[in-house]
């Protein structure tokens, strides 16, 4: 059965900055795991941010809707080609041409993955258009037999200052119950030690239970609860096969 996941990434506009390269324009971001691309020989050179959304471990990506907010900017630009000699793109198309790129998937720390390539401004090369990216909202289709497995603490706090959905995995401890023997282990009907036995959690609506004290000595302790353990460490996240061509400067 599908499911969505959604998230949400806001650019800083104080963070988006302009250079002159060449006679041209060179816009960048100032981010971490921020890179350089181009759509093609003769298509400007683009900053763009990976980000990271947490989804339970055996889910599919099959797909994203986004809904774009955004501001033209005052002027018009000559945008830096990286290939002097390639013949400029004179056409009606925008670059990028989504926002929103899906890079890959992959399991860490008992979840699944999705990587993305997105953008904090869009343009059209044949008259010099650019559009700032104020947000993006993401609204992620996923697929398959999913599960949330067996995850220490310190990997969930791992993943959650990773990924632009930390709250989600708030609403996945909720869910759980912690014991000192087998850690976070699901309490929902038909999972054992966090594995469900071919029962695809999308397709799971039971109700979700409390947390239980397991120690009246410590019932008021971040320990004893890891939905306090994972607030405690939140940190405030910049909501800062394609052709393209990665790009170092």
């Amino acid at each position: 059965m599908a499911a969505s996941i959604d998230a949400t990434i806001a650019f800083d506009s104080s963070k988006l900055k302009e250079e002159d390269k060449d006679g041209a324009t060179l816009f960048s971001y100032a981010d971490s795991d921020v890179s350089f691309v181009e759509h093609g020989q003769g298509a400007p050179v683009l900053p763009c941010k990976h980000i990271y959304v947490a989804a339970p471990k055996g889910a599919e990506y099959a797909g994203c809707r986004t809904k774009i907010s955004r501001e033209q900017m005052s002027k018009r630009y000559n945008l830096y080609v990286r290939d002097k000699n390639a013949a400029k793109k004179t056409g009606a198309e925008l670059y990028p041409p989504s926002c929103v790129e899906f890079v890959k998937q992959y399991d860490e720390s008992g979840f699944r993955i999705f990587m993305f390539r997105v953008y904090p401004i869009v343009c059209q090369p044949a008259d010099g258009t650019v559009m700032r990216i104020i947000s993006l909202q993401m609204q992620i289709s996923c697929k398959g037999e999913a599960r949330y497995e067996n995850v220490p603490m310190e990997d969930l706090i791992k993943v959650k200052r990773k990924v632009m959905n930390p709250k989600a995995l708030e609403s996945l401890v909720a869910s759980l119950k912690v014991s000192p023997e087998k850690g976070l282990v699901l309490e929902k009907e038909g999972f054992v030690t966090g594995r469900a036995k071919g029962r695809n959690v999308f397709a799971d609506n039971a109700p979700k239970n409390k947390w239980h004290k397991e120690d009246a000595s410590s019932s008021n302790s971040a320990e004893a609860n890891p939905i306090e353990m994972l607030k405690q460490n939140n940190i405030s996240i910049d909501n800062g096969s394609l052709m393209f061509t990665p790009i170092q400067f």
